[in-house]
């Protein structure tokens, strides 16, 4: 049973049972969204094109025909083929969106409105209905009608340029990063629209941009920025392999460990464990980072990730195998 799940009746109800949601996305940001809705018990409709639906049935591994990917994030959801570009393709759409409370869309602005289901259509036929749509760079803006993927949004929002070694190639973040961020940042936004439509009778239209969600993300560098005119590049500054405290470190196999210790206390616990209390205050001195790293890459060399893990365990030390 879900954690936010609960008995009725003996029965176990979902604490979104009950809300129905249309979703017309594709491939992970809206998926993803509308899976963490239909895995708390909303009754999610999804709504492909005809032909090869959404692009992610194609996506290897298969199981039965059906790619993983599809499989993971479109769990827990019904479907059904639409063409949205016909009379009776859209006719059942707006059948449809009259007894739902929620549309999730990621096409580009201006495409549902050309198709004749947008929001301010399908308001009139229901006031209550929660319009989310996931959007490249937003429906305003010079960049607005610009093709794009999670590497252009984490690029231009600064993120890759912080990832990687000082000194060398920006590195592609392991994750989608605004694809997965702005997935989460829509669930919560369309819950929020649900209780105001519940309350008020009125539903709202939402616009959640991966670029912006991409900025978003970057509160560190933006308060050096604002606050003081620095620039966080990677390797300058604490986030990104400056300090001792907070980097990561190749062990004797060829495998990595990451030190977390940005609280004085787990610091000192390190150094207590390799026998080295002479670093702890090193690091109340910023000219000390680069020697005390210099140490700690020599002591790391010399115990395998396995052996480190073994010797540090429950010492309080926030290190931690890659």
């Amino acid at each position: 049973m879900l954690l936010a799940d609960y008995k009725e009746g003996g029965v176990d109800v979902g604490a979104l049972d009950g809300i129905r949601v249309l979703d017309l996305s594709r491939l992970l940001p809206g998926p993803y969204c509308s899976m963490l809705l239909a895995d708390f018990g909303a009754e999610v409709i999804k709504i492909e094109e005809p032909g090869r639906g959404d692009y992610s049935r194609s996506f290897p591994p298969f199981q039965n025909g059906f790619g993983y990917w599809h499989l993971q994030l479109n769990r827990n959801k019904k479907s059904v083929v639409l063409d949205l570009k016909s009379d009776a393709g859209r006719a059942a759409f707006l059948k449809l969106a009259q007894t739902a409370d929620v549309v999730l869309e990621s096409y580009r602005p201006g495409v549902l409105k050309r198709l004749g289901i947008d929001y301010e259509t399908v308001s009139r036929l229901n006031p209550k209905i929660v319009y989310c749509a996931i959007t490249g760079y937003g429906k305003r803006g010079p960049l607005v009608d610009q093709a794009d993927h999670d590497i252009g949004y984490v690029s231009l929002a600064g993120i890759t340029s912080m990832s990687g070694e000082p000194g060398g190639r920006p590195a592609i973040p392991g994750i989608l990063m605004a694809d997965m961020n702005a997935a989460l940042m829509a669930g919560m936004s369309i819950l929020m629209a649900v209780r105001h439509a519940e309350q008020t009778g009125t539903g709202q239209e939402i616009d959640i941009s991966l670029y912006n969600t991409a900025l978003t993300l970057m509160p560190g560098a933006a308060s050096l920025y604002f606050g003081s005119g620095f620039v966080a590049e990677r390797g300058n500054n604490w986030l990104t392999g400056a300090y001792a405290n907070y980097n990561i470190y190749e062990t004797r196999d060829g495998r990595y460990v990451s030190v977390g210790c940005l609280e004085k206390k787990f610091w000192s616990n390190l150094c207590l464990a390799l026998d080295r209390a002479d670093l702890i205050d090193a690091l109340d001195d910023e000219s000390q980072h680069e020697r005390v790293k210099d140490e700690l890459t020599e002591i790391f060399r010399t115990k395998t990730m396995q052996e480190w893990t073994a010797c540090l365990e429950g010492k309080d030390t926030c290190v931690t195998p890659v």
